[in-house]
This record gives C-alpha cells, structure tokens and sequence, in this order.
C-alpha cells in the first residue's frame, strides 16, 4: 500500500500502551492519527500525530480513518455508536452489549486470529457428532494493582467472554443454556449446551497462580483429541491430518526481554513454564502479590525481571492481537467484509456471561434466549 491507514486510538492504559499502540506502530499498513485519553501524562510514552483527553476528538478528527478504543467498558456502547454515527469503522474491545448498527464494527475477540487457534479451528472441524471441551482460563488476582481493579470485579464479564467467544467460533455452533457454580468469588464452573449437541465446560478463576499457563483447552473429538496452552503449544491424539506437537512463536515488546519470542517456537510449553515459575518468583519476591498496592514492591519485582524486563506474562503468547487488528484495518480500507467477531458475536458472549452471573446466583440453568 502506498500509505498507511490512518488510525484514531481512544485509551492509553496499560492494554492499549502494550497491545495497539504497539501493534500500530510496528505496522507495515497502520499509522497513529490521533490519540485520546483522560489522563495526559501518558501521552509522553507515545508517538502520535494529535492528542487530546476527549474521545469525542479523535472521532471528530476528519484525518482519521479508524477508530480503535480501549476504556472502560462501559464507555464502550456509547463510543461505538459515535463513530458509526460519525461514519468510521471501530474495532472496540470486550465487552459488548448494544443493538446492531449499520457500519464496520469488530469486537477484540483476538483468539480467533492466534496461530494456534487456526489449528484448533482445523482439528474441530474433522469432528462429525457433538463435541465435549473443557477450557481453563485462571490468573491471580493479587498480581492486579488498584487501577486495574475493576478488572476482576466480574472476571465472566471482562475476562471469560474471551473463552465464551472463543468456543462458539470452534464448534460453529450456538450456546443456548448456560449452567453455572461458583465455590467462592470469582472461582466458577460454567456448563455450556450448544445447539448441535456438544458441551463445554470452562473453569474461571482468579485465584491460581502466575507459575500456571493462564488457558488451557482439552477437546474430545471423533476417536480423537487436542489439547492446547496459552496459545503457545497444540498437541493431538489420534488426528491424522495434523502434526503431533505444535509451537508457536511469542508475541515480541518495546524494552522487554523478547527471547521468549523464538524460545517458545522451539520448545513451548516448557520454554512457557520456566518463564511463567521465573516471573511468578519475581512478583511473590519483591512483595507484589502481596500487596500490589505497594510502589517500593513493584520497584522491587522490576529489579528481579532484569534488565531489559521480561513482558508482563499474560502477554508473552501471541494470541492474535496483532493480526486481529490489522485484518480488520485492511479489510475495511479496501471496502471487504471483516472477519473479526461481530457487535452479534459480543451481544453473545456478553449474553453467556450475564446467563452465568444469574445461574449462579439462582442455583438454576439460564437459557440464552432469556438474555436477549
């Protein structure tokens, strides 16, 4: 392409700083227009045409050609509709609940994009009767400072829906009753029945630990089976048509440590395990876990991450982020329709989550159709 796409980024947090704005930057096809968030003195860490503490700027910006925002998701609504009203395309994270809009919206469900799931897509669809899966996604809590709190007041909110997107993509098939348990706050079992048979079961916790693989999925298939962790290694049993084991490289960051990025390539889960036990040391070490409220604990942990730091290591996989984005850049701008989940696909998994919040709370199944 001749230039690039201009882009108008709303959120300068830790996400975006991290994920977009570093994935734009490092584009071949996108460059940063404009950039809006309320706090200004986050500006100076990036690199952008026009700044302003307003999002209603960066939509208004007649340079802009893509609006890609990041905020607290219930500013998510009402930025989205700004920008289809204003007539530019949005790629919006997690999550999502409004009614459609005639425009290019995409939600941040980048799983769909990770190279590892391609392979998980192609091994589902060798399956002819309903499938069983179970998938865990489980952090810690502790590691979370006080600005990124909200984050884990509803973790099936703000963090499941991932995996509730993620399943509905592999088996092709719709959730249509949500089942779900819960042993404490923020520590659930969640049954997923789906229309074509299958079931799923994901276990949601924030109460693991750093040294685990954050997600892991196991599928049944026919006479067959496929495990997969944190994006960074795909192993199967009995699937002919694929490899047994497969790696996938990591996902690189300005002034990190970024030999992780060809380590888990060649030996995966392994490579993922000594870097997941070296930063989960670092944070019990320096007192973060703790209490991640303490400055002096994270100076502590930025010593023992070395220099240059290791990535925060929730990111250190590539889960599609990059090509998440820049698929639905370059499909709007050349007037093609998107492969990025959908303002349906976030209506939905926001539905499961909400199904699974009521189950809980009544002790009752909860059907999908009653979240509509």
């Amino acid at each position: 392409m001749s230039t690039k796409i201009r882009i108008g980024a709303i959120g300068c947090g830790q996400f975006m700083s991290r994920i977009h704005l570093q994935t734009i930057a490092r584009s071949e096809h996108l460059t940063l227009q404009h950039l809006a968030d309320i706090d200004p003195t986050k500006f100076a860490r990036v690199a952008a045409v026009r700044r302003s503490t307003r999002w209603e700027d960066v939509i208004a910006d007649p340079e802009v050609e893509i609006v890609v925002a990041g905020v607290l998701p219930e500013l998510h609504p009402k930025i989205v509709r700004g920008a289809i009203e204003a007539g530019k395309p949005i790629y919006v994270e997690k999550p999502l609940a409004m009614p459609p809009l005639a425009g290019a919206i995409a939600v941040g469900f980048n799983r769909r994009f990770a190279p590892a799931t391609v392979l998980l897509k192609r091994a589902f669809q060798t399956a002819t009767s309903p499938v069983t899966v179970f998938y865990r996604i489980a952090d810690d809590e502790r590691i979370r400072p006080p600005d990124q709190r909200w984050k884990i007041a509803d973790p099936l909110l703000t963090e499941t829906v991932h995996i509730f997107d993620l399943l509905a993509y592999l088996l092709g098939s719709e959730p249509v009753i949500v089942t779900a348990r819960a042993a404490r706050p923020n520590d659930s079992l969640v049954l997923l029945d789906y229309a074509n048979g299958s079931r799923a079961v994901i276990l949601s916790s924030s109460h693991s630990s750093l040294a685990q693989p954050k997600e892991h999925l196991e599928a049944i298939l026919n006479n067959g089976a496929i495990e997969m962790d944190d994006f960074v290694e795909v192993r199967t049993h009995g699937i002919e048509s694929l490899p047994p084991v497969t790696r996938f490289a990591g996902r690189p960051f300005d002034g990190c440590d970024n030999r992780h990025v060809d380590d888990f390539a060649k030996r995966g889960l392994a490579a993922l395990l000594e870097m997941r036990q070296r930063y989960e040391a670092a944070m019990r070490e320096s007192g973060v876990l703790a209490d991640s409220s303490d400055p002096a604990a994270w100076e502590r942990a930025r010593v023992l991450l070395g220099n240059p730091p290791l990535p925060q290591i929730n990111y250190a996989s590539d889960k599609g982020w990059t090509a998440a984005l820049e698929s639905f850049c370059l499909a709007v701008s050349q007037g093609q329709r998107p492969t990025n989940a959908t303002v349906a696909d976030g209506n939905r998994a926001t539905a499961c989550a909400v199904a699974a919040r009521r189950s809980i709370q009544s002790g009752q199944p909860c059907r999908i159709s009653e979240m509509a």
